[in-house]
């Protein structure tokens, strides 16, 4: 008993489950068909109205709500209404697939069958050549299935915008106006250009300046003949020219001196009166002689020195090298002092 009283639970569980099931469906199915009946409403009343292109869009929301062949149908009295002749006999082929009332399906097939020798096509040419990777067709800004490229479709009357692109080629578009009725067109579509690569090639490079040819030389620059040693040299030979002077006028008064005492005491063996005044000359005439030996000497050995320093401080050849363009732009020109 038990276990027939959990089952008989579980059956009225699946059972209520199922009914609010049905409730959920019965109500959006509700929702769906008021809605799609107040589209219908409005594009009636907009057909009453004159409002052809307004009526069109109002049928066709209601047949997307909720697809019926008689909404289907006014659809097609809409569309044929406002010269869209292509959009009209679709509609009346739809509806006939859908419709279950003879008269309506007599209608839909009548109203067909007189379109379509009116219809107006379309064919969108694509060679093979134009087929390319990731081509796309567009018509009206819409993409074309490729399976309907090559193919006459029936069309509405009025302009049409073709465009074609693919990745890595120049797009290409055209403009064709197809006739309301009774119209064939086609379009080709062009052999597509491939982009340049977008690339900026490598600048170029400027051209190299020719092989300078190296021209050595000896184009010594002349630099000061005064050199420190040479400056040192000039100073000495000064100071030579001084202790040889002074030596000179030592040595001249030096024999002035023993002269007078030489007058005084011709003899010195022989004393004579002025003889104190010959020792004083004698003795000062001596010690000038030793500074003129001095100052000769002095200057003989600057004087020695300062040619050494002279000869020896001679200015060096700069050892530099220039380089200046030669005449004409061809080359360069090296120059120095070695």
């Amino acid at each position: 008993m038990r276990m027939q009283s959990v089952r008989l639970q579980g059956g009225a569980r699946a059972l209520s489950i199922a009914i609010a099931v049905l409730c959920s469906l019965g109500s959006r199915a509700h929702a769906q068909s008021a809605e799609a009946e107040a589209a219908f409403g409005e594009g009636d009343r907009l057909m009453a109205a004159g409002k052809i292109a307004e009526a069109c869009d109002a049928f066709e929301a209601s047949n997307k709500v909720e697809p019926r062949a008689g909404t289907l149908i006014r659809l097609g009295e809409c569309r044929e209404k406002n010269r869209q002749l292509a959009s009209a006999w679709s509609a009346y082929k739809d509806a006939l697939t859908r419709v279950r009332d003879p008269r309506k399906r007599e209608f839909a097939l009548a109203r067909a069958t007189d379109l379509e020798p009116r219809l107006s096509f379309l064919t969108i040419s694509v060679p093979d050549e134009s087929r390319i990777d990731s081509l796309a067709i567009l018509r009206n800004g819409k993409p074309v299935d490729p399976l309907m490229w090559n193919r006459a479709v029936p069309v509405d009357g009025g302009p049409y915008v073709i465009t074609g692109r693919a990745p890595g080629h120049e797009a290409w578009q055209t403009t064709v106006e197809v006739p309301i009725d009774h119209g064939k067109v086609s379009v080709d579509v062009p052999k597509f250009k491939e982009l340049a690569k977008l690339v900026a090639p490598p600048a170029s490079a400027a051209p190299a300046a020719p092989a300078a040819p190296i021209v050595a030389t000896e184009a010594a620059r002349e630099a000061s003949r005064f050199t420190t040693r040479r400056k040192v040299a000039i100073g000495l030979g000064g100071g030579a020219v001084i202790g040889l002077g002074t030596g000179a006028a030592l040595g001249v008064v030096a024999r002035s001196r023993q002269s007078q005492a030489d007058a005084l005491c011709p003899d010195p063996g022989v004393p004579c009166s002025g003889a104190t005044r010959a020792r004083s000359l004698n003795h000062t005439a001596h010690g000038l002689a030793l500074g003129a030996d001095a100052g000769f000497g002095l200057g003989a050995a600057l004087a020695l020195a300062a040619g050494v320093l002279w000869a020896t401080g001679g200015p060096e050849l700069a050892h530099g090298v220039a380089v200046a363009p030669l005449p004409g732009g061809v080359g360069l020109a090296l120059g120095g002092s070695f």
